[in-house]
């Protein structure tokens, strides 16, 4: 085979490898027809993410958050304003909760910024705000989800309008609107362990920023509070 010809073929089979990579790398953005979910944690390392050492690492592909005095955040290095955020978590300590807090100021010792904070699998709320506590909302009915199991959690959050949604495991859980959207802001996403001794994990993390479309695009048809 002429020298050419071997060039030819090496250059074929790359350009076969490149597509075929492109189109797995596409295949695997895609859970959802026409939603293109963007990978925040690569189930390896912390890239991305900024938080306390002492507290944050991996551990089986998940982030894992251990503390005796906690009340911090893992910071994304982005900011985000309008997104659709889809994960896992569970609590793996007996006792505490988790949580999800977004729409503050990045603190440079991952503090809450002044925060709004959803708390799956519950669909609770807390207002990091001087003076705020769990803010007024809509009462969804929903099943009785044993933090303590993995749960996927869709959020989905329009700054301008201080909106917010959440379905826990296909079932709507969370319906908000904020009562002053102009105080809200552009910031870190911000996985939580809340104050006390806590263990939470967190894996799974995709995201799709200023979403095309304004619906939860995990609930199951025939859900509670499925439109």
């Amino acid at each position: 085979m002429s020298k050419l010809s071997t060039a030819l073929l090496v250059g074929g089979l790359l350009l076969s490898g490149c597509s075929e990579m492109r189109k797995s790398k596409a295949k695997s953005s895609v859970r959802y027809k026409g939603v293109v979910l963007r990978q925040l944690f690569d189930g390896k390392t912390l890239n991305g993410w900024s938080g306390d050492p002492a507290i944050w690492s991996v551990k089986d592909e998940a982030i894992h958050g251990i503390a005796e005095q906690g009340g911090q955040l893992i910071l994304t290095d982005g900011d985000y304003s309008d997104f659709r955020l889809i994960l896992k978590s569970r609590l793996v300590s007996d006792k505490n909760h988790l949580g999800v807090c977004f729409w503050g100021e990045r603190k440079p010792d991952w503090g809450y910024g002044e925060c709004i904070l959803v708390i799956p699998p519950t669909g609770g709320m807390w207002d990091y705000h001087p003076g705020k506590k769990g803010p007024p909302r809509e009462k969804l009915p929903h099943p009785d989800f044993d933090p303590h199991v993995w749960h996927e959690s869709e959020i989905l959050a329009h700054l301008k309008t201080g909106t917010i949604r959440m379905a826990v495991n296909g079932v709507e859980v969370t319906r908000y609107t904020d009562e002053d959207a102009s105080r809200l802001r552009e910031g870190p996403i911000g996985l939580q362990i809340h104050a006390g001794a806590s263990e939470v994990e967190y894996k799974d993390i995709e995201i799709e920023v200023q979403p095309k479309e304004d619906r939860l695009i995990t609930l199951k048809s025939g859900s509670p509070n499925a439109p």
